[in-house]
């Protein structure tokens, strides 16, 4: 389904909790129509100062609003899980599923010196050292593996959920295909691979554009036929690449629909179930 701009009102108040998706000082300066600094020094100094909390350190679009607290929900975190986040970052969802009881891995290749996929200028990369403090100022223990999913030496079917929020539009269609197989291996049966893929209006079939700076719009049909998992939520006629989407459908639904005042972006949400 793609994510609407009403957030239902747990959604808020999810948000509220936890000052996602930019943090509590971010979402204030947003209120006040001011564009805030990601990750400011002063809060790697102090992250556990009560104006920042676990999202004010990654660079968070504006459909962010959405995912997490809709990702938080699907997921239904319990004590004891084992969480799988794939290109987490310093995203504070993993951190939040890790003070929920879960065990956490996040798989980031982006922690490697010599890589990064990013070409925006104002893109911070991926410090294991910053993830540390992270995880000493929550007092979690997230397990930060520096690899792509496919190549982390991962014990399969050993995750109870696999995360995998707007990675995929970063990667090329080959890569994509990868990652969902090598989530379908780690799953457990009966898990659940909870995903977000970022759809750009200004690339087909929206626009002109084949790529933009950020990524493409993957396949997300193909995504789904490569992981062998079942569709379990999700709006095929709002997912591009399946047999049912439906353009004409998507185009109508653009004035409910949450498209980032950032960048023009929409949130494609779907959740995946292992066969037990």
């Amino acid at each position: 389904m793609l994510a609407r701009k009403d957030l239902p009102a747990e959604f808020a108040a999810w948000n509220e909790k936890w000052g996602a998706p930019y943090g509590h000082r971010s979402a204030r300066l947003l209120a006040e129509g001011k564009r805030p600094q990601q990750r400011p020094l002063e809060a790697l100094a102090d992250p556990a100062n009560p104006d920042y909390g676990p999202f004010a350190f990654q660079y968070a679009s504006g459909t962010r609003v959405h995912e997490y607290p809709w990702a938080f929900a699907v997921a239904e975190f319990t004590p004891g899980m084992r969480v799988l986040d794939v290109g987490s970052g310093l995203s504070g969802l993993q951190f939040v599923a890790a003070l929920e009881g879960c065990s956490v891995v996040n798989v980031d290749p982006s922690a490697r010196e010599d890589y990064n996929v990013w070409t925006d200028p104002g893109y911070l990369p991926l410090s294991p050292r910053e993830h540390q403090l992270l995880n000493a100022t929550f007092g979690t223990d997230v397990e930060l593996v520096a690899a792509r999913l496919q190549d982390a030496d991962l014990e399969p079917e050993s995750f109870d959920r696999v995360l995998c929020l707007s990675v995929l539009e970063h990667v090329d269609l080959a890569e994509g295909a990868d990652i969902v197989r090598a989530s379908t291996r780690l799953l457990k049966p009966g898990g659940k691979l909870v995903l977000t893929v970022d759809a750009f209006l200004d690339l087909r079939p929206f626009g002109v554009l084949e790529k933009n700076m950020w990524g493409i719009n993957q396949d997300v049909g193909a995504l789904i036929e490569a992981s062998g998992l079942e569709l379990e939520t999700g709006d095929p006629r709002e997912l591009l690449g399946t047999p049912e989407f439906d353009f004409e459908h998507v185009v109508k639904s653009l004035p409910e629909v949450l498209v980032s005042a950032m960048y023009p972006v929409m949130s494609q949400s779907l959740v995946l179930r292992k066969p037990v």
